[in-house]
């Protein structure tokens, strides 16, 4: 575990995961929320795309009681909304240069999905971890296995 007291430059940014057994890299602008502005961290955001396009993304949101706030530890859910844990994999779709709408994966409190959420590092450069899940679009699914992030503040 990293010392959450330090506020170390870490040039090492990137999101990846496999999705339906593909090894997909979303490491262009990886980033997390801005740094917590109190000592008890509420909410965990990460969000990175796989080119400078930005039209394929996947983003990772996490929302906590303030009282408990956001800690190293493993995060669940499996379609429920008791924890406010929610993840998306899009896609922005064009046809013949004109954007025509976007794709959307989502899972985690809607019925038939889940996601796993491990924050193994919380410091004040930022956060990392690991994640899994089964998101849905309409009655679509695709899994997500073997992901990983290092996302820095904003």
């Amino acid at each position: 575990m990293e010392d959450p007291n330090t506020d170390t430059i870490h040039d090492e940014s990137f999101l990846t995961c496999k999705i339906n057994g593909e090894l997909r890299k979303f490491n262009y602008a990886v980033n997390a929320n801005d740094k917590p502005a109190t000592e008890v961290e509420h909410f965990v955001v990460i969000g990175g795309w796989e080119k400078e396009d930005m039209n394929i993304g996947f983003g990772i949101s996490l929302l906590i009681p303030e009282k408990e706030g956001v800690k190293e530890t493993t995060y669940s859910v499996a379609g429920t909304n008791t924890l406010e844990l929610d993840a998306d994999y899009y896609i922005q779709n064009w046809n013949g240069g004109k954007h025509t709408g976007t794709t959307v994966y989502s899972g985690g409190r809607s019925d038939g999905t889940n996601f796993t959420l491990t924050i193994t590092s919380l410091t004040k450069w930022g956060v990392k971890g690991t994640f899994s899940g089964r998101l849905q679009n309409g009655s679509a699914y695709v899994v997500v296995t073997d992901g990983k992030f290092s996302a820095p503040y904003n």
